[in-house]
């Protein structure tokens, strides 16, 4: 039983998964928090900063300024939510404690000592889960459904996109701060906005190489990548498919659509609307659902549970370290092929 959790950055996402994690388990689990930057911002539901509210308080954490002393109190879980080149020294010194982690997405920025945290994963027997909600979208999930029951024949091609305008991200910080736009702390658009390129995979596999055409394309005050369009090659046999991604810091309204083109049939998706559509080939039916009790934070509620019930079962969870990883791994082919002017094979990454 969890009784024990510390936090690594209580930031909006962390404090999202604090919330979410007091409603699974109830508010008699004690919560410790390192932190190193201590700001007092306080987000509600709907991610806005409370007035007058102290997070310490509000919480009731206890907050350490020494990680390794934090540890020493043996913690059930430990949940890493700071920048994300920071993610695999602290989940690294979890682990070694034989504590098991929920790490924030992206895995890491680079793939330094991220065999090494699998490994030592592996040998203690620990539950290691990344936070890529957004396989948790229904949409998502069908479409999953309907690839496994292959009702869209063969793949003959995907389209995805997803794009937010990074200025208008959070209404409460200055967007020249976020991680999201400083190279120091991990950002860009590839690997922040890494949740397309982890359900392409989840749906689709690895592809065997990619070639992408980015970088940063606006006039906002960042030193990142704000944009990339990317082809995904898939070898299957004596079949090949593609998919293009697109990803973007620039686009205002946001959006974040996918379409499969089968042979016998195609699934359009509108994930901010949840709106799903397959069409029938043969008997031209178009099938559409809207979710429209759908609730965006239900995914994150989602990936706490099956985090949660593989902490008590000891079972793999959905997304594991070394599926995280293979994420990452993609997102630097991406971003080398831009570099490089050229295409990239997946097996170069190491």
């Amino acid at each position: 039983m969890i009784k024990k959790v510390l936090f690594v950055g209580l930031g909006s996402a962390g404090q999202r998964h604090l919330r979410n994690l007091l409603e699974l388990l109830g508010d008699h689990i004690e919560v410790m928090a390192y932190r190193y930057h201590k700001s007092e911002r306080v987000f509600n539901s709907d991610m806005k900063v409370v007035a007058d509210e102290g997070l310490a308080q509000k919480y009731r954490i206890s907050e350490f300024d020494d990680y390794e002393k934090a540890l020493d109190e043996k913690p059930d879980i430990v949940i890493i939510a700071n920048p994300n080149n920071m993610h695999i020294p602290y989940a690294l010194k979890a682990a070694e404690r034989g504590i098991d982690l929920f790490i924030e997405k992206p895995l890491s920025v680079t793939l330094d000592m991220t065999d090494e945290l699998a490994d030592m994963i592996d040998r203690k027997h620990l539950v290691c889960q990344v936070g890529f909600q957004q396989r948790y979208h229904p949409c998502i999930r069908q479409a999953k459904e309907y690839l496994e029951e292959g009702k869209l024949g063969k793949i003959v091609s995907v389209n995805a996109e997803v794009g937010e305008r990074i200025s208008r991200m959070h209404s409460y910080e200055d967007y020249r701060g976020m991680v999201e736009a400083r190279k120091d702390l991990g950002g860009g658009v590839v690997l922040c906005q890494v949740h397309e390129i982890d359900y392409l995979l989840w749906l689709f596999g690895m592809p065997d190489s990619v070639v992408s055409v980015g970088g940063k394309r606006s006039d906002f005050e960042i030193d990142v990548e704000d944009t990339a369009t990317t082809l995904f090659r898939y070898k299957q046999g004596e079949d090949e498919f593609a998919i293009l991604l697109h990803q973007d810091f620039i686009q205002y309204p946001p959006s974040r659509k996918c379409k499969i083109i089968g042979t016998k049939g195609r699934i359009e998706m509108d994930l901010l609307n949840s709106r799903f559509c397959y069409v029938d080939y043969e008997t031209e039916k178009a099938d559409e659902e809207i979710f429209s009790d759908f609730n965006r934070n239900e995914m994150f509620i989602a990936e706490l549970k099956n985090f949660l019930s593989c902490v008590e079962s000891r079972k793999l969870p959905e997304c594991d370290v070394r599926a995280a990883r293979n994420r990452t791994k993609i997102g630097i082919a991406i971003k080398k092929s831009f570099a490089d002017m050229r295409e990239i094979k997946v097996s170069e990454v190491l």
